[in-house]
């Protein structure tokens, strides 16, 4: 940007400054008798009919590099090799049942020698919430991406199993259609609300529709809207706010049932009042599941949640919570337990409530104090 600007701040000076020095030179040739006015005449049209095509073959050249950027991005996904694990006709198929286990994983980014995970070793029973909780760069989201496969997990490095099985052994596409993933920083479609929320599911019903805005928070939004579900969202969602857009892409993934749902930060744009009331909607939403549709776990009700945050408030009713510090687990427990160990968790606690509350009475403390 700097060399862009520099190009045409000095290309449009030399060419004013050509300008003004043809017009004096001209007029005092013109005076002087050693040039008519027709040839001067002349000169400054020929002059115009060759500096535009100039200036445009400048212009082309710049733009032939910004092409040649995208056309390498381009290329690089249109000759991407098909993932060797996709099978195709096996969408019924049934994630297996069963608890969600970490063994021993160890993680390092390729071309990096510090690892981002430290032998994290966890198992987290089928149904139950895991509140995850961390420092920036501690792994929180490193952990839930390679769940999903969105890293591979290199042999080696440990395993991650579902009902004993390792995802590596399980289809990629099977698996990211039973798991649903929030990001903090979600991507829309430019579209319609209903067109981005159905994503997943275009054939879903409106009252499916309706449940899962309703869990999500986004009622009251939507019906502000004169258009409703019809309103058009622009690219990346650029016409809502930052928490619209996070609970947008919540009813999208709450709208697929599926059997494992990943939360990562995906309650940071909102307000501790709103926070509550989502968190309150969504345990409602996923105890009526119907059984039979949480997405592919045989037999099971409720779907695994992973919720990663760093509001302590928003992991107070996970079964389990999990505090990450430098890509090892160095605390686990639940809201009361932590409360009482020395440690990061307490800090935290400490710093975000600023006193109101006393950790060894963690049931006196109220929602509006978080």
């Amino acid at each position: 940007m700097r060399t862009l600007s520099a190009f045409w701040v000095a290309g449009e000076s030399l060419s004013y400054v050509r300008n003004m020095v043809m017009a004096v030179l001209g007029a005092i040739f013109c005076i002087r008798g050693s040039l008519t006015a027709g040839g001067y005449l002349a000169f400054l049209s020929y002059n115009a009919l060759i500096t535009t095509p100039v200036r445009r073959l400048g212009r082309m050249i710049m733009e032939m590099s910004k092409a040649g950027v995208s056309i390498g991005r381009i290329r690089e996904i249109m000759n991407a090799e098909a993932e060797p694990d996709r099978q195709e006709g096996r969408e019924k198929e049934l994630l297996p049942a069963g608890d969600i286990c970490f063994h021993h994983v160890t993680y390092t980014y390729p071309g990096t020698s510090a690892s981002v995970l430290d032998d994290i070793c966890l198992t987290v029973p089928a149904g139950t919430t895991v509140g995850i909780l961390g420092t920036t760069g501690s792994g929180k989201s490193t952990l839930l991406y390679l769940l999903d496969r969105l890293y591979d997990l290199p042999e080696g490095c440990g395993s991650i199993t579902i009902g004993g099985r390792d995802i590596r052994t399980i289809d990629r596409h099977l698996l990211r259609r039973r798991t649903g993933l929030v990001l903090q920083e979600p991507f829309l479609f430019s579209g319609t609300l209903r067109d981005n929320i159905t994503l997943g599911r275009p054939d879903a019903s409106d009252e499916e529709i309706r449940r899962a805005v309703a869990a999500a928070g986004l009622e009251e939004t939507i019906a502000s809207f004169p258009s409703g579900y019809d309103t058009v969202v622009g690219e990346r969602g650029v016409t809502l706010s930052g928490g619209q857009r996070q609970r947008t892409a919540i009813a999208q993934m709450l709208i697929r049932e599926p059997a494992v749902m990943i939360f990562d930060d995906a309650l940071s744009a909102v307000d501790a009042e709103t926070d509550a009331r989502i968190r309150a909607a969504l345990r409602e939403h996923l105890a009526g599941s119907p059984e039979g549709t949480s997405g592919g776990l045989s037999g099971s009700i409720q779907p695994t949640v992973f919720l990663v945050a760093h509001r302590i408030a928003t992991l107070q009713d996970a079964d389990q919570i999990l505090v990450l510090d430098g890509g090892k687990i160095v605390q686990r427990g639940t809201y009361e337990e932590l409360l009482r160990q020395e440690g990061l968790y307490r800090s935290v606690w400490q710093m975000q409530t600023a006193g109101t509350a006393s950790p060894e009475r963690p049931d006196d403390l109220k929602e509006g104090s978080i």
